[in-house]
């Protein structure tokens, strides 16, 4: 096993026992929602200014 597998099952292997399952049920919808508006934002606010072609 790699250096790297055997952090990864170390890290994720705590993850659940960290967290209830009532935890996951307001993290996820969270997450996504701001992931959502970000995207959004970055899509219609910030959008790249484009120069028009001669």
């Amino acid at each position: 096993m790699s250096f790297a597998t055997y952090y990864m099952h170390l890290i994720f292997g705590r993850i659940p026992s960290m967290m209830s399952s009532d935890l996951i049920l307001y993290i996820v919808p969270a997450l996504t929602i701001s992931i959502l508006f970000f995207s959004l934002k970055i899509m219609f606010f910030n959008s790249p200014k484009l120069r028009k072609v001669k």
